[in-house]
């Protein structure tokens, strides 16, 4: 059963797992032992992927009219786009930037964050958005929820 009220907002989510992992690997360091070439190549790849998919899904949001607001109210079910293959590119991709940040800054604490940011995501946001397009949309939404996972 989803709790109901507001969701946090995911960026701040994303900026205090970043922080709680930077500060955890400034307290007791624990790299990766990645190569600064590969961190490099690996993490720049990453984040062009996360800046052409994130910019994919909010040019989605965009052109069908509605809001990327996990608070706000939608006007329309997205289904297209990165849609069709998760139905949260958007925290999927700060998921992937928490893991492009750790191999960059070579923190196994960071990367490890980004199972803490996942599960925080999962449970304070996306159980809450759900139950609210579930609402809205109905049938529709239940349908989409069969042919598209959560998260990959």
């Amino acid at each position: 059963m989803p709790t109901p009220g507001k969701s946090p907002q995911p960026p701040l989510l994303f900026l205090g797992c970043l922080l709680l992992g930077a500060g955890l690997r400034f307290v007791h360091p624990l790299g990766l032992g990645l190569p600064l070439t590969v961190r490099l190549g690996l993490g720049g790849l990453m984040l062009g992927l996360v800046i052409l998919h994130g910019g994919w899904g909010l040019l989605t949001f965009r052109r069908m009219g509605t809001t990327p607001e996990p608070n706000g109210v939608a006007s329309a079910l997205l289904t297209s786009g990165p849609f069709r293959w998760t139905r949260n590119p958007l925290y999927l991709g700060l998921a992937t930037l928490m893991v492009c940040f750790g191999i960059l800054l070579d923190s196994a604490w960071v990367l490890g964050m980004a199972l803490v940011l996942v599960l925080l995501l999962d449970r304070l946001v996306i159980v809450r958005e759900e139950a609210r397009l579930l609402a809205l949309f109905g049938d529709e939404y239940e349908a989409y929820t069969r042919r598209v996972r959560r998260w990959l």
